[in-house]
């Protein structure tokens, strides 16, 4: 493990999109500088497998008041098996790297990890918390348009119909400042209905000029007779796309526009080479029907596909047991509360 060099930093989505992984947007070079002016600063690594393939990095680096440093690896680092995330682990661990804790969050699949020694082993400890969701849905783009459509719940074709013959149209527009107001107002909408928290204006804005700038990114509204009903920014590097904000308005909610929406999003990501499109948030396989408050999202999204993909979670490397401890017990929260009054609104 060792810092990017300039000529890695020339071409670092281009390594970030050929890890393992396939890449995630939120370790590139947009994202990162994006966080730089949220309170953050990005590190930028290499990691050096065993078998001679290289391993792109993109850790966040935060102070916290009193504590240190906590350093968060967003959705990475970009390996997907066991063995390959250990030896990430054992060459972080080498590198004695001065923070309260070092958060990983790669998307190991839970299924290849039934046990969590092996993590164990490795120094690690499960995380307080998920900053965002471990499980999610993800849509293969790779078959024809047709294939993919028929590999939908029959509700969801139903209701994509729907939205077609009602007269409901979806398209790409550009980032202009009036379009992402209305892309925040509609995810206020959305909000007011299941409040799950909203980051401030200024904060969505910022990184979505940020990613459409870079290329990485598109937002897209369905409309009609003129009116905007529904709105999805979406991600994507390589063959990867992610569903990264969506919202509604509740006028008109019976021509199930946002069901087209999705579909609509498909297809544009497919015509840029996307194979694999994420969905992003859903409970976990075992909170399926407990009443969480993310089962509204699991059976509008699981009529694309029924099928969770659940990864291990965050996993923490503590050089410090001590500062960890006191991290878990206190810190963790005071930092959140903290954070909650900057512009931010939230700690990572």
């Amino acid at each position: 493990m060792h810092p990017a060099t300039d000529a890695d930093l020339a071409r670092w989505n281009e390594l970030i999109a050929a890890n393992p992984d396939g890449g995630q947007a939120l370790q590139t070079l947009a994202w990162g500088d994006f966080k730089a002016r949220w309170g953050w600063q990005p590190r930028r690594y290499i990691y050096e497998l065993a078998d001679g393939r290289r391993v792109a990095a993109q850790w966040l680096v935060r102070s916290v008041p009193l504590q240190g440093e906590i350093w968060y690896c967003p959705k990475g680092p970009g390996v997907t098996t066991p063995i390959d995330f250990r030896e990430i682990v054992a060459q972080t661990r080498a590198l004695n790297l001065p923070a309260v804790l070092l958060r990983f969050e790669s998307e190991v699949l839970d299924d290849d990890m039934p046990s969590k020694e092996l993590l164990q082993h490795a120094g690690l400890v499960r995380a307080n918390r998920d900053p965002g969701s471990k499980s999610t849905i993800v849509v293969d783009l790779a078959p024809s348009e047709d294939e993919i459509l028929a590999s939908f719940n029959q509700s969801a074709r139903r209701n994509i119909r729907k939205a077609q013959n009602g007269g409901v149209t979806v398209a790409a527009v550009e980032p202009t400042q009036p379009h992402l107001d209305i892309m925040f107002e509609l995810m206020r909408a959305t909000e007011a209905r299941a409040h799950y928290g909203l980051r401030p204006k200024a904060y969505f804005q910022d990184y979505w000029r940020a990613q459409a700038e870079a290329g990485q990114a598109q937002l897209l509204f369905a409309t009609h007779e003129g009116e905007v009903l529904a709105g999805i920014f979406a991600t994507y590097i390589g063959q990867r796309g992610w569903y990264k904000d969506g919202g509604s308005f509740d006028k008109k909610r019976e021509l199930q526009a946002s069901y087209l929406m999705q579909w609509e999003t498909m297809r544009w990501l497919k015509h840029q080479g996307v194979t694999s499109y994420d969905m992003v948030g859903v409970p976990n396989r075992d909170q399926v029907g407990t009443g969480d408050a993310r089962d509204g999202l699991y059976s509008f999204k699981s009529k694309f596909n029924p099928e969770i993909t659940e990864f291990i979670g965050c996993w923490d490397l503590a050089p410090s047991s001590q500062k960890y401890r006191f991290w878990r017990k206190f810190g963790e929260r005071v930092a959140s509360r903290l954070a909650n009054r900057a512009p931010e609104k939230f700690l990572y």
